[in-house]
């Protein structure tokens, strides 16, 4: 009897602490939510709603301890399978160096490889701050192997024995290239032609440069301001998805459900990415730390949960989402505005609390740079347009 009590107990031990290894408790502070929670541990949310399915659905409180996967093993894995696959394309792999005006697209489309193919075999490579010089690592398609071994030339021919009459040479006069003449032109994810504004350049010397006409390019580019800064990032030439702003494509569903629960948990998340660059300043074109445009913000905000927005506010608000309501509007929702005085939209934020019939919105704005404000300010008041909602 007491063998059998001794064995059992024994048992016990082992199957707790097997168990300890594989899961790690966690206990709910302020602030967090499942996605949050998700990220700390390197795991995905079902990963801890398979654990604790209770949690699923409900509102997460305080000092809740919820169960987490112990994933080391699986990340070993991975890493193990890493290593295969990068001994495996080692020797295909080239080095690209990045030169002035490139994009990751830019750099995709020449090599004839996806941008997910590029990101994966350079997971430290910040695919919104490309900088001149940067070392990227690409492995070219078949068929631009394929191209490049064509243009080497099988055999080389040996020189004709033939002796001819050398004729006068007539030197022509060297024709001298300026850098400063050359556009940096890229294309971004919308298929847009981007010119990079270079010293000393103004907006009617960037309109003769293309051949567009001083306003078709103000209003290509809502946001701009009067003194274009060095490395601004200006609209020439619509994409597709631009296009669809002049046709008046909006989708419009007056019955839009209410954000999930698990979908609010990337909503805080995302307010929490976006107020920690309260401060910041305001930049034409820009969509890091170094300076936001308001659509720059939204841009790089959204990159967190690996949605990828249209670069403009007015493409934004076509191409992002569902037109509502503004009685149903959520936090996590964006909301537009038109601040050029024609009536366009030329401005978003995205809406971080409701009370009442007040609504509360991060944006980049010119004079403050990253600020919250709230549609009960005279200004933003008179310039409301519309609320689109990207998650649902």
């Amino acid at each position: 009897m007491n063998l059998s009590k001794l064995l059992t107990f024994i048992f016990f031990l082992t199957s707790t602490s097997l168990f300890s290894q594989k899961n790690t408790k966690h206990t709910v502070v302020e602030g967090e939510s499942i996605y949050v929670i998700a990220k700390k541990y390197g795991v995905t949310e079902s990963d801890i709603y398979e654990l604790n399915p209770k949690a699923k659905g409900a509102l997460l409180q305080l000092k809740t301890v919820l169960l987490i996967p112990n994933k080391s093993k699986k990340a070993a894995i991975s890493v193990e399978k890493k290593k295969k696959n990068t001994s495996r394309n080692s020797e295909s792999t080239e080095i690209h160096t990045a030169i002035a005006g490139e994009s990751l697209y830019v750099i995709a489309k020449k090599y004839g490889i996806s941008l997910e193919k590029i990101k994966e075999i350079n997971p430290t490579l910040n695919p919104d701050a490309i900088q001149i010089g940067d070392k990227i690592n690409i492995i070219p398609s078949k068929k631009t192997i394929t191209e490049k071994k064509s243009k080497v030339p099988s055999k080389v021919e040996k020189p004709s024995a033939t002796i001819t009459t050398p004729k006068p040479v007539v030197s022509k006069p060297e024709v001298s290239v300026s850098m400063s003449n050359t556009p940096m032109v890229c294309e971004d994810e919308l298929g847009n032609t981007i010119h990079t504004v270079q010293k000393g350049e103004t907006l009617y010397k960037i309109s003769k440069l293309y051949n567009v006409k001083l306003k078709l390019l103000k209003e290509l580019n809502e946001e701009v301001v009067e003194n274009l800064p060095e490395g601004y990032l200006l609209i020439v030439k619509l994409g597709n998805l631009e296009l669809a702003k002049h046709e008046n494509i909006v989708v419009e569903r007056p019955n839009v459900a209410l954000i999930s629960l698990e979908n609010m948990s990337k909503v805080d998340f995302l307010i929490a990415k976006a107020s920690e660059h309260l401060g910041t300043r305001y930049r034409g074109g820009g969509t890091t730390s170094a300076g936001f445009d308001c659509s720059g913000l939204m841009f790089s905000t959204f990159k967190n949960i690996d949605m990828t927005l249209p670069r403009s506010s007015g493409s934004m608000a076509v191409g992002a989402g569902v037109k509502i309501e503004r009685d149903q509007a959520q936090k996590g929702d964006l909301i537009f505005f038109t601040t050029n005085g024609r009536g366009s939209i030329n401005h978003v934020g995205m809406i971080t609390e409701i009370i009442g019939d007040e609504i509360k919105f991060i944006h980049s704005s010119v004079q403050s740079g990253v600020v919250i404000s709230s549609t009960k300010e005279p200004y933003y008041s008179r310039r409301f347009i519309q609320i689109n909602r990207v998650l649902e």
